[in-house]
């Protein structure tokens, strides 16, 4: 098999070097090779897979390394109907370590199936599925694959590998031991370096014992003890949350936030307004830090700190609570509070229906929010936690304030033409120093942060220490994590607020499966992010100017960052 594979490679660059011999003759030059790249990276774009294919097998002929060149030649050649010529570029794209070599082999299945070559296709398949293709179950709806469906020699292995069986009518037990048998496939399928922090064998053990368990457990406890195998592998990412379960329709209709000085209801409906800031003492007649250690349990995490994210994310769920074995039902939660006038009393709140507007870090803006008692205007950092992007010059401190609160275009504007605008607009002002507030960001997409990074290092009067900032805290996650640690890594940053729930290098990219019969959804992370250096094992990112956000700064309009940054400034000097 490697032996033909081999020869189908050799024979894709020879193919090419005797279609374009005159051309290889004589090298283009630089300017000219870049050109015909780029006329095929537009012709492919546009759909034209003639012209697209023809302006990529120049650019190979005259440069056969660039597996992306091939990759895309092989697909052009695919959807103009070449399919021989596809399995020919398609092969050498993964011999060279194509990007993503799992959807080039995919998509080599394809080209294989069109060609009429079903045992190729199928063996191609199976290869793109041993290196973790994400979305198996959408293959057997594939029109790319209809040949192998109704091939009654592949049938039944092309519905093995794209685990298409139907499950909607199995008995409950049934599907849920289907479930957990599925999930097992997944996660030694397509996690990244799975098991690393726990051995398989245990793994397997804890499937094992919760699906034995599933008889005499309700459906809340099991997909509990989902949470709890997912957050024993041992990374944020991969994890089963409690939004994305398909029957959790109904939650408590308050916002709960864990500072240094306790758990808190920082807003609620309307209906609740007399808990708006209470401190949260029990939970149904447990101590709340007992409560959070038992979420603390079934939350998947990077480090000891992740708590602060998630366990107030979590305890809005009574289902969750339920599956614990903490309340009876998953309609409500009983609660004793310390209320804003400071009277301990206990009370119940009823859950609600699910409200797309709500936000899990700046929670509904129509509830009462404890911070609007104070009187008083919101400091900046505290304003606008909804808008994925903004900034302010701030003229009286000489700074640019730049609230980055998603890693993500905006409707309407690119993230790099906003970054451009940003940074037009610094250097249009008296700007001294550049604030970026990433308390509050969620993650995104990574590879948006090149250009911001390269945006600062091009300006070395703001390119130093003193000058240049940035605020992170236990929801500086994910992407905004891999830029904290560019801004780290590369510029003279000098990091203020809290420590981040993740480390430098992590395993961390959402991939989300659907469990088949019960419609739970969990992510299992395949990716590894190594955005510092390979020696770098910080199980954080730790702040030089530490400045903890407690429940009394906040509810009195105070922001200890920002606060902490405009000291630093009006000092006169900055420690190297």
């Amino acid at each position: 098999m490697v032996g033909a594979t081999k020869q189908r490679c050799a024979a894709a660059v020879m193919l090419l070097l005797v279609a374009t011999a005159s051309a290889a003759a004589q090298r283009m030059a630089p300017a000219e090779y870049l050109r015909t790249v780029q006329e095929g990276q537009t012709r492919f774009s546009s759909g034209d897979w003639k012209g697209a294919s023809d302006a990529y097998s120049r650019a190979i002929a005259d440069n056969p390394h660039v597996a992306g060149s091939w990759f895309l030649l092989g697909l052009a050649r695919l959807n103009g109907g070449d399919a021989r010529g596809a399995t020919l570029a398609l092969e050498k794209a993964l011999e060279l370590g194509a990007d993503q070599p799992r959807r080039v082999a995919v998509a080599l299945a394809r080209a294989h199936a069109a060609a009429g070559d079903n045992a190729a296709a199928l063996g191609a398949l199976e290869r793109g599925i041993k290196l973790g293709y994400r979305e198996r179950r959408a293959l057997w709806d594939d029109a790319g694959f209809s040949a192998l469906r109704s091939d009654e020699r592949f049938r039944s292995r092309f519905e093995r590998l794209a685990a298409s069986a139907d499950v909607t009518k199995l008995a409950r037990e049934a599907g849920w031991r289907w479930d957990l048998n599925f999930l097992v496939e997944e996660i030694e399928r397509t996690r990244f370096n799975a098991f690393r922090k726990t051995s398989q064998a245990d793994f397997r053990r804890e499937v094992e014992l919760l699906a034995a368990a599933v008889p005499h457990l309700s459906d809340e406890a099991i997909t509990v003890g989902v949470m709890r195998i997912m957050a024993g592998l041992g990374d944020a990412h991969t994890n089963a949350i409690p939004e994305g379960v398909p029957k959790w329709t109904r939650t408590l209709p308050v916002h709960f936030q864990l500072f240094e000085d306790g758990l808190f209801i920082t807003a609620a409906d309307s209906a609740l307004a007399d808990v708006v800031g209470a401190e949260v003492l029990e939970v149904a007649g447990r101590p709340v830090r007992t409560v959070l250690a038992m979420l603390d349990s079934i939350t998947s995490d990077d480090n000891a700190l992740t708590i602060i994210r998630n366990g107030p994310r979590y305890l809005r769920f009574p289902q969750v609570l339920r599956g614990l074995g903490v309340v009876p039902d998953g309609e409500r939660l009983p609660v004793t509070i310390r209320d804003a006038r400071g009277a301990k009393r206990s009370t119940v709140i009823q859950a609600a229906p699910n409200d797309p507007a709500f936000s899990r870090i700046v929670a509904h803006p129509k509830w009462i929010h404890a911070i609007d008692a104070t009187p008083g205007r919101l400091p900046i950092g505290f304003r606008d936690r909804r808008t994925l992007q903004w900034f302010e010059y701030l003229p009286d401190s000489k700074m640019m304030y730049f609230q980055f609160n998603n890693v993500t275009d905006m409707q309407g504007e690119s993230f790099a033409a906003f970054t451009r605008r940003l940074f037009a607009a610094l250097d249009s002002t008296a700007a001294e120093a550049l604030v970026i507030d990433m308390r509050w960001n969620n993650g995104g997409n990574s590879r948006l942060l090149p250009l911001l990074i390269q945006s600062i290092v091009e300006r070395p009067r703001l390119n130093q220490r003193g000058k240049l900032f940035a605020i992170t805290g236990p929801f500086t996650f994910s992407a905004a994590m891999n830029a904290a640690t560019m801004l780290d890594r590369h510029t003279q940053v000098m990091l203020v607020g809290e420590p981040t729930v993740s480390s430098p290098n992590f395993v961390g990219e959402s991939n989300i499966v659907i469990l088949p019969w019960s419609g739970v959804p969990v992510s299992i992370s395949d990716y590894f992010w190594q955005t510092s250096w390979p020696t770098d094992y910080r199980t954080t990112l730790a702040p030089e100017l530490y400045t903890p956000l407690t429940f009394r700064l906040f509810r009195a309009k105070r922001d200890p960052a920002m606060e902490a940054i405009a000291a630093m400034r009006a000092s006169d000097r900055v420690v190297p």
